[in-house]
């Protein structure tokens, strides 16, 4: 009886953490809805999509390759956000506090194998977002994400929001690596400049690859191969009398 007990507790505190977690999300992405509503003028959530629709968003823009198929992370949600001419395409980590935070940071090499795949396939991977539930989980959070050998190779920002204060559209983002050297917080329409694809070479020179392998399959075919040429008489062989 004990047993059982003890067994209905953690399925009820499962039960609790993921509920925890669906709201948030929805929070997160109903507080951009409510933002847009109030702020016009171009302010606009142009994608809110759930976990699977986001899987399927990002495995149609990536190669199918052999290290992605058993090791895709799964993002909670996925957005595109769009504001005073700038925009953001980002994918969210929602965090309550109920992971250990090397499940947090074993996340990162999918999400690097993510970002190579996109670049081989010539897209920019999105940004990848993580909220937290308050500002101490995020500082804790940050210093182990900035730790992890992947995080060089993604576009990572974090915010620790109160959701009856704080918009997400707001300058509540801190990048966990600025290439231009600034530092402070930015607003979610501005990361995608505050936070350059780290990809850019390597997608450049693959793009130049397939350029030069184009080229060089064209060169190798004969424009004549193939085609029927007509015969071409030999004055010597012209009839002669009987």
């Amino acid at each position: 009886m004990a047993h059982r007990c003890a067994a209905d507790r953690q399925l009820a505190l499962a039960h609790s953490q993921r509920l925890a977690h669906i709201t948030g999300v929805n929070w997160f992405f109903t507080a951009l809805a409510a933002h847009a509503r109030q702020s016009g003028d171009g302010t606009e959530l142009r994608e809110w999509l759930n976990e699977t629709a986001t899987a399927a968003w990002l495995l149609a823009r990536v190669h199918v390759v052999t290290y992605l198929q058993d090791s895709m992370p799964r993002p909670d949600s996925l957005g595109i956000w769009a504001e005073h001419g700038q925009h953001a395409t980002f994918m969210l980590e929602y965090d309550t506090g109920s992971e250990h935070l090397p499940q947090l940071t074993g996340k990162l090499p999918g999400y690097g194998r993510l970002a190579q795949a996109m670049a081989e396939a010539g897209h920019v991977c999105p940004l990848l977002l993580f909220c937290f539930a308050t500002a101490r989980r995020e500082q804790v959070a940050r210093r182990a994400l900035a730790a992890c050998y992947d995080a060089p190779a993604l576009r990572i920002a974090t915010s620790g929001l109160n959701p009856e204060q704080t918009s997400p559209a707001r300058s509540v983002w801190l990048p966990l690596r600025r290439a231009d050297g600034m530092i402070g917080q930015v607003a979610l329409s501005a990361l995608d400049a505050a936070l350059p694809d780290p990809w850019h070479q390597y997608r450049a020179e693959q793009e130049q690859a397939r350029q030069q392998a184009v080229q060089a399959q064209r060169g190798a075919i004969d424009p004549g191969d193939g085609i029927d040429q007509p015969d071409v008489l030999d004055d010597s062989d012209e009839f002669l009398p009987d």
